[in-house]
């Protein structure tokens, strides 16, 4: 009972993720997250800002984000819809090339067709 107490007292500060990062705790606009990596165990943040490790499953992360603005492209990536530079497709895999950065996310033929759904293709 306690824990469903805790839950609903909490304040959602949207457009924000809040992230533990050393003896610290960050406030970061969700505007400026890259995308979201798998990391074994932890999800990796990558943010205009730098690379954070959150310890959290890439499923967790998920959940609390808003579908309108990250896609799920692969079981190891979810990506900022909004810096998304462009996608790549060669022989062997195709993969999303994100703005302000040099990684790349990979995506499912199935995702790349859903993501292409969603947007507006000229």
């Amino acid at each position: 009972m306690r824990n469903l107490e805790e839950r609903s007292s909490k304040i959602l500060i949207h457009g924000k993720i809040c992230v533990k990062h050393g003896n610290e705790r960050l406030f970061l606009p969700k505007k400026n997250i890259i995308m979201f990596v798998k990391n074994g165990r932890k999800t990796d943040m990558h943010t205009t800002e730098g690379i954070f490790s959150i310890p959290a499953s890439l499923n967790h992360v998920e959940k609390k984000l808003d579908n309108r603005h990250f896609f799920r492209s692969h079981q190891s990536f979810i990506i900022n819809l909004m810096m998304i530079k462009k996608i790549v497709a060669t022989d062997l895999e195709t993969y999303v090339v994100m703005e302000h950065t040099n990684a790349r996310a990979q995506i499912t033929k199935q995702n790349e067709k859903r993501l292409y759904e969603l947007i507006e293709v000229f």
